[in-house]
Parts: C-alpha cells; sequence; structure tokens
C-alpha cells in the first residue's frame, strides 16, 4: 500500500491496517527508523489521571501473581483493560 505525506507530515494508516491491528482515534504508535525503513508500533500508554489510583494498584497486584511478563502483552489498550477486569474480579 502507498500513503501520501500531508503538509503537516501525516500519513493515513490504510483502513485494513487499522483494523488489523485494532488501532483506533487517539492511540499512540512509536515510531523509529531502521536502516531505510520506518517502524511503528502501537502502543500502550496508561496515563494515571484517567485510571483512579486504587485500579491501578489492583491491576499491578493482579499481574504481580505469578505471571510472567512474557504473557504479559496486549494487542490493543481496549484488550488490556478488559484482561484486567477480568483478572481484578478473580
Amino acid at each position: 500500500m502507498v500513503v501520501k505525506i500531508s503538509s503537516k507530515h501525516q500519513v493515513t494508516i490504510p483502513k485494513e491496517i487499522a483494523q488489523a491491528f485494532d488501532l483506533n482515534k487517539g492511540d499512540v504508535l512509536e515510531v523509529t527508523r531502521k536502516g531505510n525503513k520506518i517502524i511503528m508500533i502501537p502502543k500502550v500508554v496508561i496515563m494515571e489521571d484517567k485510571y483512579p489510583k486504587e485500579d491501578l494498584e489492583a491491576a499491578e497486584k493482579a499481574l504481580s501473581k505469578g505471571i510472567s511478563k512474557e504473557e504479559i502483552a496486549y494487542e490493543s489498550g481496549k484488550k488490556m483493560v478488559n484482561s484486567l477486569k477480568k483478572r481484578m474480579k478473580k
């Protein structure tokens, strides 16, 4: 797929790719350079002012119950939040 860079150096991510990675308005991408390639990696940013401190502490406690870091990988922010909510109920 070919995309065009706007006057503000913005690009539009094709719909098929956005859907494949569950990207939505406001999502965050890490942009890096590797040789002559531009790499965009979806990132999850949890802002403390968006979630109550108690929820973040409960999520941290749930995640620290013997779960290896390799198991803690989410495809999107929505999937992460849903997973944390399920773990906190246990």
